[in-house]
């Protein structure tokens, strides 16, 4: 562990666990082995909620520089953080999230396996999202359908979903598996799986396959060409997945 760092005695840090410059780790913590946490990271920050739960830091964790990580939540192993990232109380997040720069994952969020998400998403409290999904920069999900209030209408986000960027999720938004919301839209409703989703209208605009790069003769849905990316043991996974996503859609 490097100096400087303020560490909690009653903190509960697995093997092979470094430090960087700066980091301060709260008592409420249970941390994995092999993690590595970068400068000026703060974990377990207090929750304002009474009797929060411990934070559970999965093994193999990455987390760069200035994140914020509060206590109350579980988290599988090799999660991977930007900079600047936030995780706020009551987050269970499944194995390997990816998430960019100055991204923020708002309270009693439920995240599945190998999600990936990139920079400035805003995962609004309460949001449920699937395995495998993709969340690309400036990426919202909201959950007041009117700001500001006490109502609650968080999104959910099925299993290989592809959101692109600079989206915008209304309130109570439901996406199908393996759906496409393409930069720029508003989507909102009820979304079928394996469809596309374009423009501020959130106007279906046919199905996934529909989608080809020309020049390379690549086409849509993404798990037929995109598998590589993943690690090994996640692949048949991936493959039984979309297999299943592929006949619901046959099927509409």
């Amino acid at each position: 562990m490097t100096s400087f760092c303020h560490t909690d005695p009653a903190a509960k840090i697995g093997e092979n666990v470094t430090l960087g410059f700066g980091v301060r780790i709260y008592g409420n913590v249970e941390i994995g082995d092999n993690c590595q946490i970068g400068d000026f990271c703060v974990i377990g920050h207090p929750s304002l909620k009474p009797d929060c739960a411990p934070l559970k830091l999965g093994a193999g964790a990455v987390i760069r520089s200035h994140a914020v990580i509060y206590e109350g939540s579980d988290i599988g192993p090799h999660l991977e953080t930007g900079h600047h990232v936030v995780i706020r109380e009551g987050a269970q997040i499944g194995e390997n999230l990816r998430l960019g720069n100055y991204s923020d994952i708002e309270g009693a969020c439920h995240i599945g396996d190998f999600v990936r998400m990139h920079s400035y998403a805003h995962v609004g409290r309460g949001s449920q999202i699937g395995d495998f999904v993709w969340l690309f920069s400036l990426t919202t999900l909201m959950n007041d359908p009117l700001p500001p209030s006490h109502i609650s209408e968080p999104v959910t986000i099925g299993d290989m979903a592809t959101v692109c960027v600079n989206v915008q999720l209304m309130p109570g938004t439901v996406i199908g598996r393996g759906a496409m919301i393409a930069s720029g839209a508003v989507a909102h409703g009820q979304i079928p799986p394996a469809v596309i989703i374009s423009g501020t209208d959130g106007e279906v605009a046919g199905p996934v396959h529909f989608l080809m790069h020309m020049a390379s003769r690549t086409r849509h849905p993404w798990h037929k060409h995109f598998a590589d990316a993943y690690p090994e043991r996640a692949r048949d996974r991936i493959a039984a997945l979309g297999a299943e996503i592929d006949a619901e859609a046959a099927d509409l």
